[in-house]
């Protein structure tokens, strides 16, 4: 691993602290460390597997972790249903275990809530989960190397019906990103925060204007310097909508934000509602009372998860009922 995850971090690391902001998905605060629980231990757990792929979309090996099911390791003949979980920015794929979401969903099951199905999380650094203008292609790392890998790696029903993309913050983008423009690979979509912009972010109107100096730098590194417009909207959960509003409508479609997202992407959700609402594209859309990260999710963790539940259960076959002797 590199001593720092990548130049990107270190870009975006100099520029937060400056501003006195912290990742999209952690905790605001100014001048004042994230304070992490101890990392789990690598290699297998009851619940968790941790290791790395190789993607030849990026050139590297990225890591990433799993989500087993109980029935997993003591039922090797069963296959499950896949989420794909992207997470927000200055996280990574351990994020899942010590933010407490593989608990909640933990909890869920064993009050019969939720069935079995398997979670893959992989490392997305700062990357958008796009093939950014000026960068590394995550948006193919993803679809085209870390899907396929999953499903051979572990026991996925590798179907459309099966698999469902889902993500929180700058994941939450990701997933609707990857969702909208692949509707053909997945089943359903679950974003929560999600990061999105209505239009491309513009140079800051001053030197006080943290949010916008923060926007501007974002969109430089995504979108091109300066942003190209033509290349935001090809990124736009917003316009991918109208371009694909035939195919989405063959998609569940679940997102959610806070009232009080203290980056205010309610508004850019909000937007999102209101543009598949005209377009008569079918969705479930919440605007709850919270703000932004890993608390919203754990909050809204029995309808997400639920949601991810209803549309992936109709892809489990009934297990087979041994005839009585």
């Amino acid at each position: 691993m590199k001593p720092i995850r990548s130049l990107n971090r270190l870009w975006f690391l100099g520029w937060l602290w400056l501003l006195g902001w912290v990742g999209l998905s952690g905790t605001a605060a100014v001048g004042q460390a994230v304070q992490r629980p101890p990392e789990p231990l690598p290699g297998k757990t009851d619940a968790m597997d941790y290791g790395v792929f190789h993607s030849a979309s990026l050139g590297r090996e990225v890591p990433y972790a799993v989500s087993l099911p109980p029935s997993y390791r003591t039922s090797p003949e069963r296959r499950y249903p896949l989420v794909i979980f992207l997470h927000g920015l200055f996280n990574d794929e351990r994020d899942w275990e010590r933010r407490g979401v593989q608990a909640a969903l933990d909890a869920l099951r064993a009050k019969g809530q939720v069935g079995e199905f398997i979670v893959a999380i992989p490392r997305g650094e700062n990357s958008f989960y796009i093939n950014a203008r000026q960068g590394e292609r995550y948006e193919d790392a993803i679809v085209q190397d870390f899907l396929p890998f999953i499903e051979r790696r572990y026991r996925t029903l590798g179907t459309r019906a099966g698999r469902l993309m889902a993500g929180i913050s700058m994941g939450g983008y990701g997933a609707l990103l990857i969702a909208f423009k692949h509707p053909q690979l997945f089943a359903g979509v679950a974003a929560h925060c999600a990061a999105i912009f209505t239009e491309v972010p513009r140079p800051p109107q001053g030197a006080d204007d943290r949010i916008g100096t923060w926007r501007y730098g974002l969109a430089t590194k995504l979108y091109g310097d300066p942003p190209d417009p033509e290349f935001f909207d090809q990124h736009s959960p917003l316009t991918l909508a109208r371009r694909q509003a035939a195919a989405l409508r063959q998609l569940k479609i679940y997102f959610d934000v806070g009232s009080e997202d203290r980056y205010r992407f309610d508004v850019g959700n909000q937007r999102l509602h209101e543009t598949l609402e005209s377009l008569g594209i079918p969705h479930e859309f919440t605007l709850a009372s919270g703000g932004h990260g890993w608390a919203f999710l754990l909050a809204r963790s029995e309808a997400a998860f639920g949601f991810c539940w209803r549309t992936l259960s109709p892809s489990v076959l009934p297990r087979p009922v041994k005839a009585l002797k």
